[in-house]
């Protein structure tokens, strides 16, 4: 007759095993460049285009899908992703709008305000909304 301890010490050491490569497997996953089967991790400009988007240009413009408020302006708009679209939109042109485009807050039409951008902030903006083109 089988010893009932033997049997579960074996079992157990076999789901430490388990685990444990199941541990190092997800910790291997965290920290590599992919993520998710083939998927390529987020670009960290893009990323941070996309926080600023949400901060400053939000209040105007839709600027992800998931945007829990929408733009205030009875004057619509247009969203990120049919900026994105338009082709003759790049990094460049992107760039020269954000930094050129400013209102004196009297003139109508409301053009877009200074949002006093430095450098990396505009080329991230620009590369999260270019981000959104179809691919």
């Amino acid at each position: 007759m089988p010893v009932m301890g033997s049997n579960t010490a074996h079992a157990g050491s076999g789901l430490r095993k388990v685990a444990g490569r199941a541990a190092c497997a997800a910790l291997l996953g965290w920290f590599s460049p992919q993520s998710h089967a083939g998927e390529v991790a987020p670009d960290p400009v893009i990323a941070r285009g996309e926080q600023l988007a949400r901060s400053q240009c939000s209040a105007c413009h839709l600027v992800a899908n998931d945007q829990q408020l929408s733009p205030l302006r009875k004057q619509p708009t247009p969203s990120f992703y049919v900026i994105a679209q338009r082709p003759n939109t790049s990094e460049k042109s992107l760039r020269h709008f954000i930094a050129t485009t400013h209102w004196d807050m009297k003139s109508a039409p409301m053009t877009m305000p200074d949002q006093s951008l430095t450098d990396d902030q505009q080329t991230a903006v620009a590369r999260y909304i270019l981000s959104l083109r179809k691919r």
